[in-house]
């Protein structure tokens, strides 16, 4: 016989109070708890063959052009935003150099004037004449657009040089003369360009009842105060710079 049926005790015991799966202690087997004639109830398989059960789901062809797209603008904003930061960058950089430049050409001039020879330039006293009141050369000779002086040389004891600072083709030059330690001293040679793009270097020399003049046509000599203007042309256009030197006792 294909089909076997319970127990009596199961049969008379309640289909919902009955455990199924549980060795029945009259049997040596499971009772399946069924009745009688039906089969045993089997558990579906899914299928895994082909069909809509069975498809594995992925991404399509617009949903991956859509992530390519997405990714591209990402990293067009992240590119547009490192260039932006490097251009910055290079900008502070050229204004730092720039304004260094600048600097350097105004600490030069500071430094020429601070050494500017005074006693030495003295014709010493002959024996038996009295000692001249003017001296040789002046010290300082300033002009609209030129400045000219004399000053110690950058070796102690090496003696006096002549130092000129003038404008040429828009260009600060400064022309320098080999130290010497006995007269005449000879005139500045050799003019290195200092500052170029300069579209203006003007001298302004401080009088005593006038207050700050140009020197126009005529040199002034040993002023007591110099007013140094500069105009150079950078990226962002002409930028003027203004100092003051001295008093110069």
């Amino acid at each position: 016989m294909n089909d076997w049926t319970a127990c009596a005790p199961c049969r008379s015991r309640r289909a919902g109070d009955h455990r199924h799966g549980r060795y029945h202690p009259h049997t040596s087997f499971a009772c399946s708890g069924l009745i009688a004639g039906k089969p045993a109830p089997t558990r579906e398989r899914r299928q895994s063959g082909p069909g809509p059960a069975g498809r594995q789901q992925g991404f399509t062809l617009i949903e991956v052009m859509i992530a390519i797209l997405l990714m591209a603008v990402v990293s067009l904003i992240a590119w547009r935003g490192l260039d932006s930061v490097s251009r910055a960058d290079r900008h502070v950089r050229q204004a730092h150099d720039d304004n260094q430049s600048v600097l350097r050409v105004f600490q030069q001039l500071q430094r020429d004037l601070a050494l500017r020879a005074s006693l030495e330039l003295l014709e010493p006293p002959l024996p038996g004449r009295e000692a001249p009141g003017k001296p040789l050369l002046p010290a300082v000779r300033a002009r609209a657009d030129r400045l000219e002086l004399v000053r110690s040389g950058a070796i102690p004891g090496s003696g006096l040089q002549r130092v000129r600072w003038y404008l040429q083709g828009g260009t600060l030059y400064r022309a320098t003369a080999p130290a010497q330690d006995h007269y005449p001293l000879p005139a500045p040679k050799g003019a290195v360009a200092v500052l170029e793009n300069v579209t203006a270097f003007s001298l302004r020399d401080w009088q005593a009842k006038g207050g700050w003049q140009s020197p126009a046509g005529e040199a002034r000599d040993n002023p007591m105060g110099l007013e140094v203007r500069l105009t150079w042309r950078g990226p962002q256009g002409d930028e003027r710079y203004r100092q003051v030197l001295g008093p110069f006792n």
